[in-house]
């Protein structure tokens, strides 16, 4: 007698987690110092954090960071590590402005933390962060450096597009810096926005309406004895008779315990990047890394 086939069910579907696949980003990087000059220790790299190594020249290394995942949006991280040995000369940016989309509730994680030993010296030149409607990001720095190293670091943070037209009324934004040098604390700052940001920035007590701000912050033995070369490069810009009203910046500057601080507030981010590589490069004595011209 025939055999009837038998009929199969179809499996059902697996039901939706509800979970995004995340962005996870790492680099680790190392510098010695190797007779009279500086050459790579180690590098390791993982998911979307990538560094790419430009050029060795006069003794330092120069590192790009970057981020392949094109921007970062809710429950993605992106961790840096950069270690200075004695004596190393490191100058490490970014290949460009890094990018927060709007999230669905978790929060976009940037952390970096960079360690400098005796003699060493990090030029910290982060681009950029863009932060857009709706994004939620948490951004830390934590330096541990040696009493006699030297740091410059830099990282500028821009909320919407000015040229686009773009207002940021909601999301969240955490800032934190933390330096150590010799095991203590001489350096904390915190930033927090929330909704609503608009608001919260047009407030003369916070940014007067400024969507676009920067923190340089020098700590060296000679910090303090740059405050007068720095306060008269702001004034001499500010004073620029040919400068377009679009281009108005504030910027003060004050030094205090082997440290020297900069302050940058502007409507505008096109003219906050000008002061800041006017800035930057009278700071260092010599012009910015080329990524920054791109």
């Amino acid at each position: 007698m025939p055999v009837s086939p038998t009929a199969v069910a179809p499996s059902p579907c697996p039901p939706e987690s509800g979970r995004l696949q995340r962005v996870r980003g790492a680099v680790r990087l190392s510098v010695h110092r190797i007779g009279g000059a500086s050459a790579l220790a180690g590098l390791y790299q993982s998911g979307s954090g990538k560094c790419l190594l430009p050029r060795c020249r006069d003794g330092r290394v120069e590192a790009v960071l970057l981020n392949t995942a094109g921007g970062l949006t809710g429950g993605d991280q992106l961790t840096i590590q950069l270690d200075v040995g004695p004596g190393g000369r490191l100058i490490a940016s970014s290949q460009a402005a890094e990018r927060i989309y709007r999230s669905t509730g978790d929060d976009a994680s940037i952390s970096s933390r960079l360690t400098l030993a005796a003699g060493a010296r990090l030029d910290w030149l982060a681009q950029e962060t863009i932060a857009f409607e709706g994004a939620r990001l948490r951004r830390s720095l934590h330096v541990d450096m040696a009493p006699d190293a030297t740091l410059l670091a830099v990282e500028p943070l821009v909320l919407g597009r000015t040229a686009m037209g773009e207002t940021v009324r909601s999301g969240r934004v955490s800032d934190q810096w933390r330096v150590r040098r010799g095991g203590r604390l001489v350096f904390a700052d915190a930033l927090r926005l929330e909704s609503p940001i608009d608001r919260l920035l047009a407030t003369p007590a916070s940014a007067g309406g400024a969507r676009a701000m920067a923190t340089v912050l020098l700590v060296s033995p000679d910090a303090e004895e740059r405050l007068d070369e720095v306060r008269s490069t702001l004034a001499s810009a500010t004073d620029a008779p040919d400068r377009a009203d679009s281009d108005r910046t504030e910027a003060a500057a004050s030094a205090w315990n082997g440290l020297l601080c900069v302050r940058l507030l502007s409507h505008d981010s096109t003219a906050l990047r000008r002061r800041l590589c006017h800035l930057l490069t009278v700071i260092r004595g010599e012009p910015l890394p080329r990524v920054w011209a791109l």
